[in-house]
């Protein structure tokens, strides 16, 4: 079987504009959607936030953010009408899952 370069053999023909609409399609094959959650696991994530906020435990949460989700981990904390984990403000409707560590 051949071993082929793949994309990196016809760069040097393409003009820039297709190189850069290559990457633009590469980066948003790796977008996802948000997830729905269902209300039994709404009502799970509101008592573990409690608990984090009331013990000033360690958490680990996934976080959907630009079309990705991340992973972020702190300690929570309610700030004025914020929710906060160290420093990063959260919007609650964008939490996916909330591990104490």
């Amino acid at each position: 079987m051949i071993k082929d370069r793949g994309n990196i053999k016809w760069t040097s023909l393409m003009l820039t504009e297709h190189r850069e609409k290559l990457k633009e399609l590469y980066e948003r094959d790796k977008d996802i959607e948000k997830p729905v959650l269902d209300e039994q696991h709404l009502e799970r994530l509101d008592f573990l936030l409690g608990e984090a906020v009331r013990l000033q435990a360690n958490i680990e949460v996934l976080y959907y953010e630009n079309r990705r989700l991340h992973q972020y981990e702190g300690k929570i904390s309610l700030k004025g009408n914020g929710l906060y984990l160290d420093s990063k403000k959260l919007l609650i409707e964008n939490i996916i899952n909330i591990t104490i560590l």
